[in-house]
């Protein structure tokens, strides 16, 4: 690989980079748009008769209805709150803890909840935080999920077979 500054030696980079197995999900995102009426949970991908663009505007009006009227936001911090880098952990932190005492009857801290982008972040930021040294290892059934495999080699965290069942 080539860059501005020259050369980029890929093998001095971490050994997870040239690792097929993160390739691999990739190939299998690519395989589902190529056959969108494929039902395939190998990449994770939701089926998309359930989309509606819509939807997406519909959430995004009771979300600024809910940021003016319980929160009291005048329009620009609307605008702020929306649209420039807030939080880390996600902005709507307040109204899953508020669903999880409704649905749920689990009360959490809003402060403890962490929005993702998905569940690859999710799995990263979990398997960092529970790994506290070498000693420590993902114990996965095969197959596993590639996802989780490729985010513990990111972490240098060795993957085991589990058993299955009883």
């Amino acid at each position: 690989m080539t860059t501005a500054m020259g050369s980029l030696d890929l093998a001095a980079l971490h050994p997870s980079v040239g690792d097929p197995l993160l390739s691999s999900m990739n190939f299998l995102n690519e395989v589902a748009g190529r056959y969108p009426d494929a039902l395939s949970l190998a990449a994770g991908t939701p089926y998309e008769g359930f989309y509606d663009v819509e939807d997406v505007h519909r959430a995004l009006r009771v979300f600024t209805d809910h940021l003016r009227t319980e929160r009291g936001f005048g329009e620009e911090r609307v605008r702020r709150t929306l649209l420039q880098y807030g939080r880390t952990k996600g902005i709507i932190h307040e109204l899953i803890a508020r669903q999880l005492a409704e649905d749920e009857g689990l009360h959490v801290d809003p402060e403890a909840v962490v929005v993702t982008t998905g569940c690859q972040e999710a799995l990263f930021l979990t398997l960092r935080l529970l790994r506290r040294d070498d000693r420590d290892v993902l114990l996965a059934v095969t197959p596993a999920y590639v996802g989780v495999t490729g985010a513990a080699r990111l972490l240098d965290l060795p993957v085991r077979p589990g058993r299955r069942g009883p």
